[in-house]
């Protein structure tokens, strides 16, 4: 039961296995699995200890950014937020959110990728933007946040008293599934608060993202 080739059809041409030794045998053709995506990027990034920003407006964390006219496709497939406060809030705390953007951030400092394999190099037109310029040291972020662009939002942990243990209070997003960019795409971590009190300077913020990077065959 030898390899066979079919008839040639529009150019094509197809192998298979006959099933018997005549040629009025049924055959099976090959099936090659191929990959639908060429992964040429995994990251991981973490920001500087970013303090709050008082004031009535918000405040901008991180961003990642992928440029017009891209042809790398982005996957963030995890980010993380953790906080410590140094004194009681008794004011309603920001809300964390997530939002898809498409106008490139500004200002902030840039944030540093750290390849998960050390052989592959991420596109240039991925960037990521922070807070902070050192630790401690806020720096604005800029960005243009749509209307109705919420991926997901957690409301930051309070502390009601300083007294006692500090339980963990890390904020994950995205455990369900990546959320893919393509070019002229972006996600800004923003928290969303009114009043000064619930973000004072004394805060501190760390943020750490995951994604990769890949294109079409």
């Amino acid at each position: 039961m030898p390899d066979v080739d079919s008839t040639a059809t529009s150019g094509i041409e197809a192998r298979g296995y006959r099933r018997g030794t005549l040629t009025t045998d049924g055959w099976d053709q090959y099936v090659v699995p191929v990959k639908d995506r060429i992964e040429s990027y995994r990251g991981r990034a973490g920001t500087f200890r970013i303090p709050g920003l008082a004031g009535t407006t918000g405040q901008k964390l991180l961003s990642i950014h992928n440029a017009t006219g891209s042809t790398t496709i982005v996957d963030i497939e995890h980010i993380t937020m953790d906080v410590y406060q140094t004194a009681a809030k008794l004011v309603a705390p920001p809300i964390l959110r997530a939002h898809r953007v498409t106008v490139l951030p500004s200002g902030g400092a840039a944030l540093g990728k750290v390849a998960e394999d050390s052989s592959l190099t991420s596109s240039a037109s991925v960037t990521l933007l922070q807070g902070a310029s050192a630790d401690g040291t806020g720096v604005a972020l800029v960005a243009t946040i749509p209307a109705a662009s919420i991926l997901t939002q957690e409301h930051v942990p309070r502390a009601l008293t300083l007294a006692g243990y500090e339980p963990a209070d890390r904020v994950e997003f995205l455990a369900a599934g990546p959320i893919t960019l393509r070019a002229l795409e972006g996600i800004v971590l923003n928290l969303d608060y009114t009043v000064a009190t619930s973000n004072p300077i004394t805060d501190m913020y760390v943020l750490g993202i995951k994604w990769s990077e890949w294109t079409r065959p």
